[in-house]
């Protein structure tokens, strides 16, 4: 039995496919949110326990883990959110946790370089302090692994004992994706097609480097008449519009907002664009190759190259190089890759196979003949 404490959006997509993946090898899964109404809870197809968390209160929220602990006994644990691991390592619950895995999603090092040095350097700090007392620790791509091990090798720490690092890819669900992109899609642009039609999906925030995108996109050729659509919400919005407007290019792109099916407009595109100064491993790009739409990504830290298998499945640019991306949009636009090889290639992040190497990581197995599996429900802390 396996006890996940869980985030929503992309990660709480990507854990909900996993997590059937777990139901169907016979795994039992517990489910610890925040709220009752988590907004996942919806797409999991399968019976799970569910338990309460308030990770906004640490006090309860240590009772409500140790009743939890007390009630459940999981055989492993898999926290996907920072504050989540620092619940897991309270002083509190020493000795009443089971093994402790941290699923890590994005590269922390080039995060923490967006603050400043002193702060970088104190949450760098904090962080590798935290990720050492776990049991286990998961990077989604090598290159977030590779940061880890980076960050765990510091010579400040070395007396302390450094946990496993493994390497586990995204499971991506190409039966859902495929079904949600053949649903229907107003939009005039798709419907008329006067040009091709350019996509990206994330939210508006400076490490999706949308900016970049728009410089790029500026310098198309005009002949093209292409048109670029982004999906997604973020306190950026307004500056990409005004950037939009002083590029002349206001007329030629939209900014969709948040989509709960980005899937048609990626798989209605002749070009999916992921132009990030860093992630962990981009899982808009993985569902677009999934769908057999053609990528172009800037060769971030970290995830993309790896995605691409080196630049086989899709150019790759430096990562701050708005003329180096135009002419990789440009060129792919001009000779896509076949679609069947693009899917082909995302063959890799199939779902049966991540559960296959959560579950050996994890060391879990099918459920004990003695345990009674409760159906989807909430369970409150026991009163004592």
């Amino acid at each position: 039995m396996i006890g996940f404490l869980k985030g929503s959006g992309g990660i709480g997509r990507v854990m909900t496919t996993l997590m059937e993946a777990l139901l169907e090898r016979g795994i039992e899964i517990d489910l610890l949110l925040p709220s009752p109404t988590h907004p996942d809870l919806s797409e999991i197809r399968g019976e799970v326990a569910c338990f309460v968390i308030d990770l906004e209160q640490l006090k309860q929220a240590e009772v409500q883990l140790l009743d939890y602990l007390h009630q459940r006994r999981p055989d492993a644990i898999l926290s996907n959110r920072d504050r989540s691991h620092r619940l897991l390592m309270q002083p509190k619950l020493t000795g009443q946790r089971p093994f402790t895995a941290f699923r890590i999603g994005t590269n922390v090092p080039e995060r923490l370089k967006r603050n400043s040095p002193w702060t970088a350097a104190w949450n760098g700090w904090r962080l590798t302090r935290l990720y050492r007392q776990a049991d286990l620790l998961i990077g989604n791509s090598s290159g977030v692994s590779a940061a880890l091990q980076r960050m765990l090798s510091r010579r400040s720490m070395q007396r302390q004992p450094s946990p496993r690092i493994e390497t586990i890819l995204n499971p991506v669900d190409n039966e859902t994706i495929a079904r949600l992109a053949s649903e229907p899609i107003l939009h005039p642009w798709l419907k008329q097609k006067p040009g091709p039609i350019i996509v990206s999906v994330g939210r508006l925030v400076r490490a999706k480097h949308f900016g970049l995108l728009l410089r790029a996109f500026a310098l198309l050729p005009a002949a093209l008449d292409a048109r670029l659509m982004i999906c997604g919400q973020g306190g950026q919005h307004d500056r990409l519009q005004a950037l939009a407007t002083r590029l002349g290019i206001a007329d030629r792109i939209e900014l969709l907002g948040y989509q709960p099916n980005p899937f048609r407009y990626v798989a209605a595109a002749d070009l999916f664009v992921c132009s990030s100064l860093f992630e962990g491993s981009s899982n808009a790009l993985i569902e677009a190759l999934a769908l057999g739409t053609p990528c172009v990504s800037t060769d971030c830290p970290s995830g993309a190259r790896e995605i691409l298998d080196d630049g086989r499945l899709g150019p790759l640019v430096p990562v701050d190089d708005p003329v180096a991306l135009a002419e990789a949009m440009r060129s792919v636009l001009e000779k896509p890759l076949p679609a069947e090889q693009l899917r082909a290639g995302a063959a890799r992040f199939d779902p049966h196979h991540s559960a296959a190497r959560y579950a050996e990581a994890l060391k879990l197995s099918a459920p004990r003949p003695e345990m009674n599996v409760p159906e989807l429900g909430m369970s409150e802390p026991r009163a004592d």
